[in-house]
Protein backbone atom coordinates (compact mmCIF):
# COMPACT_ATOMS: atom_id res chain seq x y z
CA UNK A 1 0.00 0.00 0.00
CA UNK A 2 2.64 2.21 0.78
CA UNK A 3 3.71 2.47 -2.98
CA UNK A 4 0.08 2.50 -4.31
CA UNK A 5 -0.32 5.66 -1.81
CA UNK A 6 2.76 7.97 -3.46
CA UNK A 7 1.60 6.95 -6.68
CA UNK A 8 -1.87 7.66 -6.24
CA UNK A 9 -2.01 11.41 -6.45
CA UNK A 10 -0.34 11.53 -9.92
CA UNK A 11 -2.42 9.27 -11.03
CA UNK A 12 -3.82 10.09 -14.65
CA UNK A 13 -6.39 11.41 -15.81
CA UNK A 14 -6.24 14.24 -13.61
CA UNK A 15 -3.52 13.63 -10.71
CA UNK A 16 -1.21 16.22 -12.17
CA UNK A 17 -3.18 18.82 -12.34
CA UNK A 18 -4.42 18.60 -8.77
CA UNK A 19 -1.14 18.09 -7.38
CA UNK A 20 -0.41 21.48 -9.10
CA UNK A 21 -3.71 23.07 -8.01
CA UNK A 22 -3.26 21.74 -4.29
CA UNK A 23 0.54 22.53 -3.70
CA UNK A 24 -0.69 26.12 -5.04
CA UNK A 25 -3.53 26.50 -2.89
CA UNK A 26 -0.58 25.49 0.31
CA UNK A 27 1.79 28.13 -0.97
CA UNK A 28 -1.11 30.40 -0.67
CA UNK A 29 -2.37 29.49 2.75
CA UNK A 30 1.43 29.54 4.45
CA UNK A 31 1.97 32.92 2.73
CA UNK A 32 -1.08 34.09 4.44
CA UNK A 33 0.02 32.58 7.85
CA UNK A 34 3.52 34.21 7.50
CA UNK A 35 1.76 37.32 7.74
CA UNK A 36 1.65 36.70 11.63
CA UNK A 37 5.14 37.80 11.70
CA UNK A 38 4.71 41.18 10.31
CA UNK A 39 3.00 43.79 13.04
CA UNK A 40 -0.71 44.76 13.04
CA UNK A 41 -2.87 46.03 11.22
CA UNK A 42 -0.87 43.76 8.44
CA UNK A 43 -1.24 40.51 10.73
CA UNK A 44 -4.70 40.49 10.66
CA UNK A 45 -4.48 39.09 7.08
CA UNK A 46 -3.58 36.12 7.98
CA UNK A 47 -7.13 35.17 8.31
CA UNK A 48 -7.10 35.48 4.79
CA UNK A 49 -5.61 31.86 4.84
CA UNK A 50 -8.06 30.30 5.98
CA UNK A 51 -10.32 30.34 2.78
CA UNK A 52 -7.49 28.45 1.32
CA UNK A 53 -6.80 26.38 3.99
CA UNK A 54 -10.55 24.77 4.17
CA UNK A 55 -10.54 24.44 0.60
CA UNK A 56 -7.64 22.03 0.71
CA UNK A 57 -9.08 20.52 3.65
CA UNK A 58 -12.24 19.59 1.68
CA UNK A 59 -10.30 18.04 -1.32
CA UNK A 60 -8.88 15.87 1.23
CA UNK A 61 -12.46 14.95 2.06
CA UNK A 62 -13.04 14.26 -1.26
CA UNK A 63 -10.22 12.04 -1.73
CA UNK A 64 -11.36 10.21 1.28
CA UNK A 65 -15.22 9.65 -0.88
CA UNK A 66 -13.92 8.97 -3.87
CA UNK A 67 -11.12 6.06 -2.80
CA UNK A 68 -13.39 3.99 -0.24
CA UNK A 69 -15.11 1.06 -2.40
CA UNK A 70 -12.62 1.55 -5.52
CA UNK A 71 -10.25 -1.18 -6.36
CA UNK A 72 -8.16 1.50 -8.34
CA UNK A 73 -9.07 5.04 -7.99
CA UNK A 74 -8.33 7.77 -9.53
CA UNK A 75 -7.35 11.76 -7.96
CA UNK A 76 -10.66 13.74 -7.84
CA UNK A 77 -10.38 17.70 -9.46
CA UNK A 78 -10.34 21.24 -7.53
CA UNK A 79 -14.07 21.75 -8.69
CA UNK A 80 -17.17 22.72 -6.77
CA UNK A 81 -15.47 24.97 -4.55
CA UNK A 82 -18.48 25.88 -2.13
CA UNK A 83 -18.97 21.81 -1.81
CA UNK A 84 -14.80 22.01 -1.11
CA UNK A 85 -14.92 24.52 1.80
CA UNK A 86 -18.26 23.31 3.14
CA UNK A 87 -16.59 19.93 3.43
CA UNK A 88 -13.38 21.36 5.23
CA UNK A 89 -15.67 23.20 7.27
CA UNK A 90 -17.47 19.82 8.78
CA UNK A 91 -14.37 17.96 8.74
CA UNK A 92 -12.75 20.49 10.91
CA UNK A 93 -16.01 20.31 13.46
CA UNK A 94 -15.53 16.70 13.69
CA UNK A 95 -11.75 17.36 14.69
CA UNK A 96 -12.62 19.42 17.30
CA UNK A 97 -15.89 18.00 18.52
CA UNK A 98 -13.45 14.29 19.05
CA UNK A 99 -10.36 16.21 20.31
CA UNK A 100 -11.89 18.92 22.75
CA UNK A 101 -12.78 16.84 25.94
CA UNK A 102 -8.45 16.20 25.72
CA UNK A 103 -8.01 19.28 24.73
CA UNK A 104 -10.14 20.91 28.03
CA UNK A 105 -8.28 18.75 30.93
CA UNK A 106 -4.74 18.92 29.20
CA UNK A 107 -4.55 22.61 28.00
CA UNK A 108 -4.69 24.57 31.22
CA UNK A 109 -1.83 22.08 32.57
CA UNK A 110 -0.14 22.60 29.37
CA UNK A 111 0.10 26.41 30.34
CA UNK A 112 0.25 25.72 33.88
CA UNK A 113 3.98 23.96 32.66
CA UNK A 114 4.94 26.57 30.19
CA UNK A 115 4.66 29.35 32.33
CA UNK A 116 7.04 27.46 35.09
CA UNK A 117 4.80 27.64 37.53
CA UNK A 118 4.80 25.11 40.69
CA UNK A 119 1.18 23.71 40.85
CA UNK A 120 1.96 22.39 44.41
CA UNK A 121 3.87 25.68 45.27
CA UNK A 122 0.76 27.64 43.87
CA UNK A 123 -1.17 26.06 46.03
CA UNK A 124 0.67 26.23 49.50
CA UNK A 125 1.00 29.74 48.87
CA UNK A 126 -2.50 30.04 48.92
CA UNK A 127 -2.61 28.39 51.73
CA UNK A 128 -3.87 25.09 50.88
CA UNK A 129 -3.07 22.19 53.36
CA UNK A 130 -0.36 19.96 52.13
CA UNK A 131 -2.61 17.36 51.94
CA UNK A 132 -5.25 19.13 49.98
CA UNK A 133 -2.36 20.13 47.58
CA UNK A 134 -1.11 16.56 47.43
CA UNK A 135 -4.34 15.05 46.45
CA UNK A 136 -4.88 17.87 43.56
CA UNK A 137 -1.57 17.21 42.38
CA UNK A 138 -2.48 13.75 42.27
CA UNK A 139 -5.82 14.06 40.66
CA UNK A 140 -4.34 16.37 37.73
CA UNK A 141 -1.65 14.08 37.43
CA UNK A 142 -4.15 10.88 36.91
CA UNK A 143 -6.52 13.49 34.81
CA UNK A 144 -3.33 14.61 32.66
CA UNK A 145 -2.27 11.18 31.91
CA UNK A 146 -5.95 9.89 30.92
CA UNK A 147 -6.82 12.89 28.95
CA UNK A 148 -3.54 12.34 26.76
CA UNK A 149 -4.81 8.68 26.21
CA UNK A 150 -7.44 9.75 25.10
CA UNK A 151 -6.28 12.69 22.85
CA UNK A 152 -3.95 9.51 21.26
CA UNK A 153 -7.28 7.37 20.67
CA UNK A 154 -9.02 10.48 19.44
CA UNK A 155 -6.23 10.99 16.59
CA UNK A 156 -6.27 7.18 15.79
CA UNK A 157 -10.53 7.12 15.44
CA UNK A 158 -10.79 10.62 13.94
CA UNK A 159 -10.01 9.13 10.49
CA UNK A 160 -13.04 6.37 10.66
CA UNK A 161 -15.10 9.22 11.82
CA UNK A 162 -14.02 11.53 8.67
CA UNK A 163 -14.56 8.80 6.29
CA UNK A 164 -17.84 7.96 7.61
CA UNK A 165 -19.05 11.45 7.21
CA UNK A 166 -17.53 11.55 3.80
CA UNK A 167 -18.97 8.31 2.72
CA UNK A 168 -22.65 9.01 3.72
CA UNK A 169 -22.18 12.75 3.44
CA UNK A 170 -24.54 13.10 6.97
CA UNK A 171 -21.97 15.08 9.65
CA UNK A 172 -23.95 13.02 12.38
CA UNK A 173 -22.83 9.51 10.90
CA UNK A 174 -19.09 10.40 12.33
CA UNK A 175 -20.37 10.46 15.46
CA UNK A 176 -21.86 6.99 16.01
CA UNK A 177 -18.99 5.41 18.89
CA UNK A 178 -19.66 1.53 18.04
CA UNK A 179 -19.37 1.82 14.32
CA UNK A 180 -16.38 3.88 14.49
CA UNK A 181 -14.55 2.19 17.28
CA UNK A 182 -15.47 -1.08 16.04
CA UNK A 183 -13.77 0.46 12.25
CA UNK A 184 -10.68 1.33 13.90
CA UNK A 185 -10.37 -2.03 15.46
CA UNK A 186 -10.36 -4.21 12.11
CA UNK A 187 -7.18 -5.23 10.51
CA UNK A 188 -7.51 -3.52 7.59
CA UNK A 189 -7.58 -0.08 8.97
CA UNK A 190 -5.02 -1.01 11.88
CA UNK A 191 -2.47 -2.03 8.41
CA UNK A 192 -3.61 1.49 6.40
CA UNK A 193 -3.45 3.58 9.52
CA UNK A 194 0.35 1.71 9.85
CA UNK A 195 1.72 2.91 6.52
CA UNK A 196 -0.16 6.26 6.61
CA UNK A 197 1.59 6.83 9.50
CA UNK A 198 5.40 5.77 8.05
CA UNK A 199 4.53 8.01 5.33
CA UNK A 200 3.92 11.35 7.70
CA UNK A 201 6.81 10.34 9.80
CA UNK A 202 9.74 9.88 6.96
CA UNK A 203 8.57 12.29 3.90
CA UNK A 204 6.62 15.35 5.98
CA UNK A 205 9.71 16.26 7.46
CA UNK A 206 11.59 16.44 3.97
CA UNK A 207 8.52 18.46 2.54
CA UNK A 208 8.63 21.03 5.29
CA UNK A 209 12.41 21.32 4.70
CA UNK A 210 11.74 21.60 0.61
CA UNK A 211 9.38 24.59 1.05
CA UNK A 212 12.66 26.62 1.08
CA UNK A 213 12.31 25.57 -2.71
CA UNK A 214 8.96 26.00 -3.35
CA UNK A 215 8.97 22.24 -4.43
CA UNK A 216 8.29 21.23 -0.60
CA UNK A 217 4.67 22.47 -1.00
CA UNK A 218 3.62 20.37 -4.11
CA UNK A 219 5.81 17.03 -2.13
CA UNK A 220 3.52 18.03 0.73
CA UNK A 221 0.20 17.52 -1.29
CA UNK A 222 1.26 14.38 -2.38
CA UNK A 223 1.90 12.90 0.39
CA UNK A 224 -0.93 14.38 2.98
CA UNK A 225 -3.23 12.87 -0.15
CA UNK A 226 -1.50 9.35 0.00
CA UNK A 227 -2.35 9.54 3.87
CA UNK A 228 -5.76 10.12 2.85
CA UNK A 229 -5.88 7.33 0.12
CA UNK A 230 -4.89 4.85 3.06
CA UNK A 231 -7.68 6.06 4.93
CA UNK A 232 -10.25 5.61 2.03
CA UNK A 233 -9.19 2.51 1.77
CA UNK A 234 -8.74 1.26 5.05
CA UNK A 235 -11.92 2.48 6.38
CA UNK A 236 -13.65 1.22 3.18
CA UNK A 237 -12.58 -2.50 4.04
CA UNK A 238 -12.61 -2.67 7.45
CA UNK A 239 -16.74 -0.99 7.43
CA UNK A 240 -17.35 -3.00 4.05
CA UNK A 241 -18.44 0.42 2.29
CA UNK A 242 -19.32 0.29 -0.86
CA UNK A 243 -18.38 3.02 -3.75
CA UNK A 244 -19.94 6.27 -3.82
CA UNK A 245 -21.12 8.25 -7.07
CA UNK A 246 -17.56 10.24 -8.22
CA UNK A 247 -18.50 13.03 -10.96
CA UNK A 248 -14.41 12.69 -12.36
CA UNK A 249 -14.79 9.17 -12.75
CA UNK A 250 -15.08 7.96 -16.01
CA UNK A 251 -16.70 4.20 -15.26
CA UNK A 252 -19.42 6.69 -13.35
CA UNK A 253 -22.97 7.16 -15.00
CA UNK A 254 -24.74 9.85 -14.34
CA UNK A 255 -27.81 8.05 -12.63
CA UNK A 256 -25.86 5.41 -10.58
CA UNK A 257 -28.40 2.82 -10.08
CA UNK A 258 -28.17 0.18 -12.59
CA UNK A 259 -30.75 0.15 -15.23
CA UNK A 260 -33.50 -2.33 -16.38
CA UNK A 261 -32.32 -4.93 -18.92
CA UNK A 262 -35.97 -4.73 -20.01
CA UNK A 263 -38.09 -1.94 -19.84
CA UNK A 264 -41.70 -2.27 -20.20
CA UNK A 265 -43.75 -1.61 -23.26
CA UNK A 266 -45.44 1.91 -23.20
CA UNK A 267 -49.50 1.43 -23.14
CA UNK A 268 -51.48 1.01 -26.36
CA UNK A 269 -47.74 -0.44 -27.86
CA UNK A 270 -48.09 -4.03 -30.00
CA UNK A 271 -45.25 -5.49 -29.63
CA UNK A 272 -46.23 -9.03 -31.72
CA UNK A 273 -44.22 -9.40 -34.25
CA UNK A 274 -45.50 -12.55 -36.42
CA UNK A 275 -47.69 -15.50 -35.65
CA UNK A 276 -47.86 -18.64 -37.08
CA UNK A 277 -52.03 -19.15 -37.28
CA UNK A 278 -53.35 -19.89 -40.70
CA UNK A 279 -56.21 -19.49 -39.37
CA UNK A 280 -56.10 -15.84 -38.81
CA UNK A 281 -52.81 -15.04 -40.12
CA UNK A 282 -52.09 -14.13 -43.86
CA UNK A 283 -49.22 -16.02 -45.87
CA UNK A 284 -46.83 -13.20 -45.92
CA UNK A 285 -46.95 -13.08 -41.78
CA UNK A 286 -48.47 -9.98 -41.13
CA UNK A 287 -47.90 -8.06 -37.80
CA UNK A 288 -50.42 -9.47 -35.21
CA UNK A 289 -53.13 -6.98 -34.09
CA UNK A 290 -55.28 -8.78 -31.66
CA UNK A 291 -55.67 -7.34 -28.08
CA UNK A 292 -53.01 -8.72 -26.33
CA UNK A 293 -48.95 -9.61 -27.75
CA UNK A 294 -48.88 -12.75 -29.65
CA UNK A 295 -47.10 -16.06 -27.84
CA UNK A 296 -44.22 -16.45 -28.25
CA UNK A 297 -44.65 -20.47 -27.72
CA UNK A 298 -47.30 -22.44 -28.95
CA UNK A 299 -48.16 -26.35 -26.58
CA UNK A 300 -48.28 -29.45 -28.50
CA UNK A 301 -50.21 -32.34 -26.77
CA UNK A 302 -49.18 -35.89 -27.64
CA UNK A 303 -51.92 -37.11 -30.08
CA UNK A 304 -53.85 -34.03 -29.86
CA UNK A 305 -54.23 -30.70 -31.66
CA UNK A 306 -51.48 -28.11 -31.09
CA UNK A 307 -52.80 -25.44 -28.94
CA UNK A 308 -51.92 -22.18 -28.60
CA UNK A 309 -50.57 -21.16 -25.63
CA UNK A 310 -51.97 -17.96 -24.30
CA UNK A 311 -51.87 -15.70 -21.39
CA UNK A 312 -55.07 -16.32 -19.98
CA UNK A 313 -56.60 -19.28 -17.57
CA UNK A 314 -56.83 -23.05 -18.25
CA UNK A 315 -60.22 -23.14 -18.39
CA UNK A 316 -60.61 -20.77 -21.22
CA UNK A 317 -60.18 -22.59 -24.94
CA UNK A 318 -56.34 -21.49 -26.07
CA UNK A 319 -57.41 -20.22 -29.76
CA UNK A 320 -57.73 -22.05 -33.03
CA UNK A 321 -55.44 -25.04 -33.96
CA UNK A 322 -52.65 -23.49 -35.72
CA UNK A 323 -52.27 -26.12 -37.89
CA UNK A 324 -53.85 -29.40 -39.41
CA UNK A 325 -52.90 -32.64 -38.09
CA UNK A 326 -51.05 -35.20 -40.27
CA UNK A 327 -53.06 -37.80 -42.02
CA UNK A 328 -50.67 -40.18 -40.81
CA UNK A 329 -51.25 -39.24 -37.18
CA UNK A 330 -53.32 -42.33 -36.33
CA UNK A 331 -51.57 -44.72 -38.44
CA UNK A 332 -49.28 -46.32 -35.78
CA UNK A 333 -45.89 -45.95 -37.14
CA UNK A 334 -43.45 -45.46 -35.28
CA UNK A 335 -42.53 -42.09 -36.75
CA UNK A 336 -45.62 -40.97 -34.72
CA UNK A 337 -43.39 -39.32 -31.99
CA UNK A 338 -40.60 -38.35 -33.78
CA UNK A 339 -39.50 -34.52 -34.07
CA UNK A 340 -39.35 -32.86 -37.08
CA UNK A 341 -42.11 -32.21 -39.28
CA UNK A 342 -43.89 -34.59 -41.55
CA UNK A 343 -44.54 -34.91 -44.65
CA UNK A 344 -48.37 -33.46 -44.91
CA UNK A 345 -47.14 -30.38 -42.95
CA UNK A 346 -44.55 -29.20 -44.93
CA UNK A 347 -46.64 -25.35 -44.99
CA UNK A 348 -47.10 -25.37 -41.17
CA UNK A 349 -45.12 -25.39 -38.37
CA UNK A 350 -42.75 -28.12 -37.06
CA UNK A 351 -44.81 -30.11 -34.90
CA UNK A 352 -42.88 -31.86 -31.93
CA UNK A 353 -44.02 -35.13 -29.92
CA UNK A 354 -45.45 -33.15 -26.70
CA UNK A 355 -44.07 -29.86 -24.92
CA UNK A 356 -43.41 -26.27 -26.46
CA UNK A 357 -42.88 -25.17 -29.91
CA UNK A 358 -41.36 -21.44 -31.25
CA UNK A 359 -44.46 -19.83 -32.18
CA UNK A 360 -42.52 -18.42 -34.69
CA UNK A 361 -39.61 -19.31 -37.06
CA UNK A 362 -37.36 -17.93 -39.70
CA UNK A 363 -39.78 -18.45 -42.17
CA UNK A 364 -42.10 -15.72 -40.97
CA UNK A 365 -39.34 -12.89 -41.14
CA UNK A 366 -38.65 -13.78 -44.63
CA UNK A 367 -41.90 -13.92 -45.60
CA UNK A 368 -43.00 -10.83 -44.04
CA UNK A 369 -40.25 -8.89 -45.83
Amino acid sequence: MFREALGYPTRSPGGGRSVIVGGLVLLVTAGFVAALALDPPLAYLAAGGLLPWLLVRGYYVRVVRTTIGRDRPTPPRFEDVPRLLRDGLTAVGIAVAYLLPGAVVLGPLIAVRALGTDLSAALLDRAVPAAATTAVVSVAGVAAVLALMYAIGALYVLPVAVARFAHTDEPRMAFEPRTVVSGAFTEDYATAWGVSFALQLFLLPVAYLLRVLVVGFFLQFIVVVGVRYCYGQGVGAALGLDAVPAAHERSDPDDWALRAAVTPAEPGTNTARHVRDPASAPASGAEHDGAGPAPAFVRVDDGSEPKVATGGSEDEPSGDPVDEPSDDADDGSPDDDAVGPSDDTADGPETFGGGFRPAVTPDDDEGSG
